[in-house]
């Protein structure tokens, strides 16, 4: 087992200020990332979307303030003082908390036992925008539990991937994990135990192989977890508690044999930053994914991609009787891809702006 550590992700490696003693620091241990990383830095993302001025004068202002959002919910839970009188909870009202994650919000929600591995080693400095300086921070065990949780992502807007459109989907994800996340962790604060919520803007672990540990879906070929209910159109949330509650199995519903027969995430990535080939990290399988790639594509497109998202047949619903049965009959999985690929194609793609940020002709 090795720990995850948060400065090895892309996000955290392009954000080191070239020269910085940070940067010397890393690249001398990991020379072979540094070429790469090097072209990515410093270059404008949202600002490359190909509309006009016009276009976004009027709704680049639909996700401007999301990250004061965030910092405003990240801040009420961190100030929210722990009830000085705690409440006995038995383990059977794991479930009552469930419904409670899904009353706040959650599409679905699983429980995982948090271990030293489940944790980064070393924060990567990406908290800035809730006014942490973090890089180098070694994350220190403190919880017991972790409440994890999907948010599901809007269909129409995300089978417009990689329009602006599935910009807005997952930005508005974004903050609902950090509502949700917040109503959660004030309310077990409220009942005497510590929490922390794990937002878009500061993680103590990463979320998908907690997730999977949760039982909340399978790790797919495209490295995102892939739920039952909604493919990967999900994001993901989790808040960490001392309350102690049982934890939930990870699933196995066949994912891995329909990944191989499907791969429509790996034909349709328009950075073939998505491969076949798989890799085990830490007991679980992913697969082998060229992250600098698929950021290369963020910065063309404007937005981040989600072209995998909408290619997932899971994401867009196939016929669940017979995907239930696939691990007793393989063969099934051939009929559902002939069916979906009948309705769909390669994947569903739709150009036409949605009425929200669509301009009247002029």
């Amino acid at each position: 087992m090795k720990k995850y550590d948060e400065r090895n992700t892309l996000f955290s490696r392009i954000e080191l200020k070239k020269g910085s003693k940070e940067y010397k620091d890393y690249y001398k241990k990991n020379p072979e990332s540094r070429k790469q990383d090097d072209e990515l830095r410093n270059r404008p993302f949202r600002e490359n979307l190909r509309k006009n001025d016009e276009y976004k004068k009027r709704f680049f202002p639909l996700i401007k303030n999301n990250k004061k959002l965030i910092k405003a919910q990240h801040d009420l839970t961190v100030n929210h003082p722990v009830s000085k009188t705690r409440i006995d909870i038995e383990d059977s009202f794991r479930e009552n908390i469930k419904e409670i994650t899904k009353y706040f919000g959650a599409s679905s929600v699983g429980i995982a036992k948090l271990t030293d591995y489940s944790y980064y080693s070393h924060l990567g400095g990406l908290a800035k925008h809730v006014d942490l300086d973090t890089y180098n921070e070694p994350v220190k065990p403190h919880y017991k539990t972790a409440i994890v949780f999907t948010v599901e992502m809007n269909k129409e807007m995300m089978n417009r991937a990689p329009m602006y459109e599935e910009l807005l989907a997952t930005e508005n994800a974004y903050v609902k994990v950090a509502e949700i996340g917040t109503k959660l962790s004030m309310y077990l604060k409220d009942l005497g135990y510590k929490s922390m919520m794990n937002n878009s803007e500061y993680y103590l672990a990463p979320m998908v192989p907690l997730a999977y540990d949760a039982g909340l879906g399978e790790i797919g070929m495209c490295n995102h977890l892939v739920t039952k209910e909604y493919g990967n159109r999900v994001r993901l949330g989790a808040v960490f508690t001392t309350l102690e509650l049982s934890e939930d199995t990870p699933v196995d519903f066949g994912l891995q044999k329909f990944c191989k027969k499907c791969a429509l995430c790996l034909l349709n990535c328009p950075s073939r930053a998505i491969t076949h080939k798989p890799r085990e990290v830490n007991g679980r399988q992913f697969y082998k994914f060229h992250d600098t790639r698929c950021h290369e594509m963020w910065i063309k497109s404007g937005t981040d991609c989600g072209t995998c998202i909408s290619a997932c047949p899971l994401s867009q619903g196939i016929n669940m009787e017979k995907f239930n049965q696939i691990k007793e009959k393989p063969e099934l999985i051939e009929e559902i891809m002939n069916e979906y690929l009948d309705k769909n194609g390669r994947r569903v793609f739709i150009k036409k702006d949605l009425p929200i940020v669509k301009l009247g002709d002029k």
